[in-house]
């Protein structure tokens, strides 16, 4: 039996992004912490990768081996490097958002949608 009825429809609760100053073309900015944190962390390790495999080329006498033994550790470097590239990213996220207002507002938009979205009335 339930006691009380809600008759709202969940859409009606999600936040409107005129609230926060937002207009369509805000609302497709392409920055988002995440895939600019794997940009940069692929763009490190692959950077990493391609200057240990030609140092590793010059200085072995068959040049193959050293390539190969160099393009692993430039692998195991890259993928240390790129981790930590990928957190300061994502670590910087709110100085971005002082610095650029706009995406400051669609990042509480969003957060408030999440919000609205993920912890509202049990169905």
């Amino acid at each position: 039996m339930k006691l009380a009825v809600d008759n709202a429809r969940k859409e009606a609760a999600l936040p409107i992004p005129e609230d926060y100053g937002l207009t369509a073309n805000d609302l497709r900015i392409w920055y988002a912490p995440g895939r600019a944190g794997v940009a940069l962390a692929l763009l490190v390790a692959t950077g990493t990768i391609v200057m240990q495999t030609i140092e590793g080329a010059r200085y072995a006498q068959p040049w193959v081996l050293g390539a190969l033994s160099g393009a692993l550790y430039g692998t195991l470097i890259g993928i240390f490097a790129g981790l930590g590239v990928m957190v300061a990213v994502i670590w910087a996220d709110p100085l971005v958002a002082r610095a650029w207002p706009t995406y400051g507002r669609l990042r509480r938009y969003r957060d408030a949608v999440s919000a609205a979205t993920s912890g509202g009335l049990a169905e």
